[in-house]
């Protein structure tokens, strides 16, 4: 059997309410030539349920990250097959069309990692806002220190081979929680890798009270420390 183009890993922690939206969204793909990597946290709500509603498809894989979905993450890139590894978490989504746009421009681009707009939207799917990321430029590394991360990673596909060859995978460190795909996306820029931005919003980014991302003080924090590890 010919290996994947792409390769979705999705990292979740009780995320019932959510899951069976986000791996929807994931097989309604007009493009289909992916597997989908499933690395639960030791969920104890009805996430094993959800995974066999979708029966052989899922890989999944169960694991204890202790609150760091670094090792999620990390073990889903170290088990994929495809070329490219596409990020989503399990409370967010993507347009039907996503994979479809992003393949079409990794056949006309050179590029490492490409990242998509996001619409924001509320519990009740409500689109809030509209998040763009980017622009890429001269010297990135250094402009990702200065002006911080732009990338998402529900939004981001990144290609495989780049990750292998300069061995990069996300920091596993607790210091880092909520923070730690700023510190990937810098090293990605460090090693000199080249990002492509689409300026279309091809996925939804949930915003809720559970999400690490509603925690501003603890990812205020993890900001500094990515910052301080590759500044100091």
């Amino acid at each position: 059997m010919l290996n994947p183009f792409f390769s979705v890993v999705i990292p979740s922690y009780n995320q019932g309410k959510y899951l069976k939206k986000a791996l929807d969204s994931v097989f309604k793909q007009t493009y289909n030539n992916f597997e989908v990597i499933l690395i639960d946290n030791n969920s104890t709500d009805n996430t094993k349920k959800i995974i066999k509603a979708f029966k052989k498809k899922i890989i999944y894989k169960k694991i204890k990250n202790l609150g760091v979905i670094a090792k999620s993450r990390n073990k889903g890139i170290s088990i994929s097959r495809g070329k490219w590894v596409a990020f989503l978490d399990s409370d967010d989504c993507w347009e039907k069309n996503k994979l479809k746009n992003i393949y079409k421009k990794i056949k006309k681009n050179n590029f490492d990692v490409i990242c998509h707009d996001e619409w924001i939207v509320n519990t009740e799917g409500k689109k809030n806002n509209l998040w763009t990321y980017g622009p890429y430029e001269k010297n990135f590394y250094k402009k990702l220190l200065i002006y911080g991360n732009r990338n998402s990673t529900s939004a981001s596909v990144v290609k495989k081979n780049f990750l292998k060859h300069h061995k990069i995978e996300f920091n596993e460190s607790k210091s880092l929680v909520t923070a730690e795909d700023y510190d990937f996306f810098l090293k990605i820029a460090q090693k000199k890798g080249v990002f492509y931005y689409l300026n279309k919003p091809l996925g939804f980014h949930l915003m809720h009270d559970l999400s690490y991302s509603s925690k501003k003080d603890l990812h205020l924090k993890s900001i500094k420390n990515v910052i301080k590890k590759h500044v100091y």
